[in-house]
């Protein structure tokens, strides 16, 4: 698991205004949330976090936020907002996390082995892109395996096949198929 350290400093004013004025001297307005607690408004260099989640290359780094030189808070990007034509950073949204507690992320799917329906003509599509998964935030994987070397045309993968490891739980409230294999037309 990744862990990006960011410097931030807060913020007291809020509105279009502000946010404008903060823009304009090259830093990002950002909000911390912690569950039962105010949301704690601060400032922050958009080209780090950029260059950070580039070297990492995963959603779910940890970023640990220095507020003011204060005591690092543990956080997972919850949104980031960008500018609709130019895709800089507008806003984002932080998530407080408790490193002893278990919470829930995304994570990518990938695909590992040669599924036997691809070697007689079929194509291997994959239906759902990222897992849910309950695990410690030190215990987040970068993606997660599926092996598909079994796979047969017209066959699935549900989610209840995807195995689970002893760091994590693959989370799901109705069984749906991650992975098949499809004959090609003609």
């Amino acid at each position: 698991m990744a862990t990006v350290n960011l410097d931030a400093s807060i913020r007291t004013e809020t509105g279009k205004g502000v946010a404008r004025k903060i823009r304009r001297t090259g830093l990002v307005p950002a909000t911390i949330y912690s569950g039962g607690t105010e949301p704690t408004l601060i400032t922050i260099n958009p080209q780090a976090l950029s260059l950070a989640f580039q070297r990492t290359g995963d959603p779910n780094t940890i970023v640990d936020i220095s507020v003011d030189e204060a005591t690092a808070k543990s956080c997972l990007v919850k949104e980031v907002q960008r500018h609709p034509v130019s895709g800089n950073i507008r806003h984002v949204d932080f998530y407080n996390i408790d490193p002893k507690k278990e919470i829930e992320v995304n994570v990518p799917v990938r695909t590992t082995g040669r599924a036997i329906g691809t070697q007689m003509g079929g194509a291997l599509r994959l239906i759902v892109r990222t897992l849910t998964i309950r695990c410690l935030p030190a215990n987040i994987p970068s993606f997660i395996e599926v092996d598909v070397t079994e796979l047969n045309i017209g066959k699935f993968i549900k989610a209840s096949h995807v195995p689970s490891s002893d760091t994590y739980e693959v989370v799901f409230k109705s069984d749906f198929n991650v992975v098949t294999v499809v004959k090609k037309r003609g």
